[in-house]
């Protein structure tokens, strides 16, 4: 491994854990077992490493998306919402402050990838109407709200899972997914279920009923 590579693996991981303001590059250095004029001759600043950071989730994503079906599909959608989490996990420094999101290179990254995203879902449901699987909108601009939620749903989980500390009893996935399929003719939900399983909407939730039967005890 370069030695440039080595410094982001280690530094990622260290803005992870502490955070990206809690640290100098003196601390970095030390991090790194190295000096800090040694760490100045590949990155003279931390805004630097953070330019190298957006340029590795750039690959990231590439990376996702290479696995995208070349027709406009709902799996597409699930593929973003995984793309979206996992840069969540890679790097969560960057989801968790908001000063990180508004630093230019990354924020470029992911109001471009987020652009790209809302698009391909207005493409998704468009394509649905036309096939058959997602019914008419009920009142102009739905769909648009909807392909937005989906990704404020995915893009604000970390922050949401850290308020309302959920941990693995929500998805992000399952959520988005949620909030769609009312909207599915019978023969778009057959075929979602054939491909999510008919067990699926059991991961959606505490049922109402379930809710009614017990809100005396709450």
């Amino acid at each position: 491994m370069k030695t440039r590579e080595r410094i982001l693996r280690v530094v990622i991981q260290a803005f992870n854990e502490k955070g990206y303001h809690n640290l100098s590059l003196s601390d970095l250095a030390v991090i790194c077992n190295m000096s800090r004029g040694h760490l100045a001759y590949h990155f003279k600043t931390k805004e630097n490493i953070l330019d190298d950071i957006s340029l590795l989730m750039t690959r990231d994503i590439k990376r996702f998306q290479s696995h995208r079906k070349d027709f406009v599909a709902f799996y597409n959608l699930s593929l973003d919402i995984r793309t979206c989490r996992s840069l969540q996990k890679s790097y969560p420094f960057v989801f968790r402050d908001s000063s990180v999101l508004e630093y230019d290179s990354i924020k470029n990254v992911l109001t471009t990838w987020s652009k790209e995203v809302i698009k391909r879902n207005l493409e998704a449901f468009a394509y649905g109407i036309e096939v058959g699987n997602v019914k008419e909108e009920s009142f102009d601009g739905l769909y648009y709200q909807l392909s937005v939620n989906a990704w404020l749903i995915t893009y604000y989980w970390i922050t949401q899972n850290s308020v309302r500390s959920v941990g693995d009893k929500e998805e992000a996935e399952v959520m988005v997914w949620s909030t769609i399929i009312s909207h599915f003719t019978e023969k778009g939900l057959s075929e979602f279920m054939n491909y999510y399983g008919e067990d699926f909407t059991k991961k959606i939730g505490i049922p109402i009923q379930q809710y009614i039967d017990l809100k005396h005890l709450l």
